[in-house]
């Protein structure tokens, strides 16, 4: 397995791509570095003849708890933009538009962007013991890297905006009930049922397989490069609001926040 200095870890064996989110200190937070080498890491299994299906997954016994939030600092508005354009939606145009197919295997905390990578899959394992939640209202944001279009896409917009609103945390089983998770496996077996679900994928016709998943996404959605430009105008701008300010200052303290509306 390649490591990066990023803390993304990338390998190629018998068909399979592997990223590995690699911060177990953290949760997986993926600071700026690596959401751009993970990108880098969509890209180029997406364009390898030798990698036929890709695997995402986590390592520590999480997922990824979403982006780290303390390296957003002092930023303007268009520098935000360039900063998401480099990192979450990328990713998010990168696992729509890949011909190859995308699992996600989820154990523990997918919060956040981490969520928002595992609903861009094509599959997505949960592990027994996965949690899941879009936690931007709690920090006064909006849900990015395309997380509020498969919610919507998924579920429709009342339980979307139910989990979007309320920052719930779910777990797997409620996941797969809600169809947001393709199937629950015991966290001990999870690995093991990842790789055999990408070799499988890895053996399949890869050309009708992309060809499939395209017309599944076609038929059920509107473009999501049209919704993800409409996000890089207003999510950067929730990051000079007062509540940002507060949401961000309570989420530190570890105490609620208060919000203004601001």
């Amino acid at each position: 397995m390649t490591t990066s200095e990023s803390g993304i870890r990338t390998s190629l064996e018998n068909g399979v791509g592997r990223i590995l989110i690699h911060r177990p200190d953290r949760r997986n937070a993926m600071d700026k570095d690596m959401r751009r080498t993970f990108a880098d890491a969509l890209e180029e299994f997406d364009g390898n003849p030798e990698a036929r299906c890709i695997l995402i997954s986590g390592a520590g016994g999480h997922f990824c708890s979403g982006a780290d939030v303390g390296q957003f600092g002092a930023e303007t508005i268009a520098s935000s933009r360039r900063r998401m354009k480099q990192g979450g939606l990328r990713i998010a145009s990168l696992l729509a538009a890949a011909d190859k197919p995308v699992v996600a295997a989820v154990d523990g905390t997918a919060f956040g962007l981490g969520w928002a990578i595992a609903l861009g899959c094509d599959i997505v394992l949960a592990g027994s013991r996965a949690k899941f939640c879009m936690p931007f209202a709690k920090l006064g944001l909006v849900a990015d890297s395309g997380a509020a279009f498969h919610l919507t896409r998924l579920l429709g917009p009342l339980r979307a905006k139910d989990l979007l609103f309320t920052a719930r945390t779910i777990d797997a089983n409620e996941a797969l009930a809600l169809g947001l998770a393709s199937r629950v496996v015991d966290s001990a077996d999870l690995e093991a049922e990842a790789l055999a679900t990408a070799g499988q994928l890895a053996a399949a016709p890869t050309l009708a397989i992309a060809m499939m998943k395209h017309l599944v996404d076609r038929s059920v959605s509107p473009r999501i490069d049209a919704f993800l430009r409409d996000e890089a105008l207003i999510s950067p701008q929730m990051r000079y609001t007062a509540d940002f300010t507060e949401g961000t200052s309570a989420f530190r303290e570890k105490r609620p926040p208060r919000f203004t509306g601001e």
